[in-house]
């Protein structure tokens, strides 16, 4: 029998002989992630080690070709091919927070055929995701992505919103319901904003895990669509169509030409006067759209 302490959790843990670090956390109910099931097929198990090294066996071929390109100075292991022959303490790396379930949701749910609301829209993106990916393992993309959409998850629905539509690296998001308003576009800048502080605080685990961060990209919008649902059976969605959700999504991608990470339209700085701390950019044309528009970067919280 070999300890194990698993960090951050602080368990220790007797192993049997052989058991792998994997087997080890999930028969005490340690949450070790493992995207894969456990076939080295994913680095979601993956461990540094902090003490002991010489506790865990050599790691066998597939382990080896799988961190080769992270393991620089070989203190990083799969918890699925680490075999116990020794005391050791490693600490998870993929770490999943437990409370960031949505506790809010949007409750006035549009009839099936569609009504005309007053919505926030809100687009974000990840940007250089296309290039980050590139050097990850296929079970990795989707277990950053799916980090990504848990942030997501949580800034939305802390603000009654709900993500409407997932697009590879980004989403929509919308706001409002059935008794319309200006509350929408609050809600909405509101939900951008801790999504980026979200994302910002999550880059120390992209740079651990992967050597390098990613940025997001926030537009918001605010005016009249059409909710519905579209689709059928198990494909069905709660959406919104219109030139309101076209627009969003081009001030989204306007952030690149003037490297800001949140900007709105005219129509949110009308709504929410001054309870919105913006500064105006440079008028700009939208692909799509006639003429120029004045979009706004937000930094700080609107009151």
């Amino acid at each position: 029998m070999a300890a194990v302490r698993f960090l951050p959790d602080d368990i220790v843990v007797e192993t049997a002989p052989g058991e792998t670090l994997l087997e080890a956390a999930h028969r005490v109910g340690v949450p070790m992630a493992s995207a894969c099931g456990g076939g080295a097929a994913c680095t979601t198990c993956r461990v540094v080690v902090i003490e002991g090294r010489e506790g865990l066996a050599p790691p066998p071929p597939d382990e080896a070709a799988v961190l080769a390109p992270l393991n620089a100075d070989g203190t990083l292991r799969l918890g699925c091919r680490a075999r116990v022959q020794g005391p050791v303490t490693v600490r998870r790396l993929v770490i999943y927070e437990n409370d960031e379930a949505v506790t809010a949701w949007w409750k006035a749910t549009p009839e099936p055929m569609g009504r005309e609301r007053m919505v926030g829209v809100l687009f974000a993106d990840l940007r250089g995701f296309t290039a980050f990916s590139e050097s990850l393992l296929p079970y990795d993309v989707i277990h950053v992505l799916n980090r990504f959409y848990a942030l997501a998850d949580a800034a939305v629905g802390r603000h009654g919103g709900r993500i409407a539509t997932y697009m590879g690296d980004g989403f929509m998001a919308l706001f409002g319901g059935a008794d319309g308003g200006e509350e929408p576009a609050l809600l909405a800048v509101r939900a951008g904003l801790d999504l980026i502080a979200a994302v910002g605080a999550w880059k120390t685990y992209l740079v651990l895990l992967h050597g390098r961060s990613l940025e997001v990209s926030v537009g918001v919008h605010f005016g009249p669509a059409v909710v519905g649902a579209l689709g059928s059976g198990e494909s069905r969605i709660i959406t919104a169509v219109g030139d309101v959700v076209n627009t969003a999504a081009r001030i989204e991608h306007a952030n690149r030409a003037f490297g800001t990470s949140l900007l709105v339209s005219e129509s949110v700085v009308r709504a929410l006067g001054d309870r919105l701390l913006a500064t105006a950019q440079p008028a700009i044309a939208l692909p799509g759209k006639s003429g120029r528009h004045v979009l706004y970067a937000v930094e700080e919280m609107p009151r």
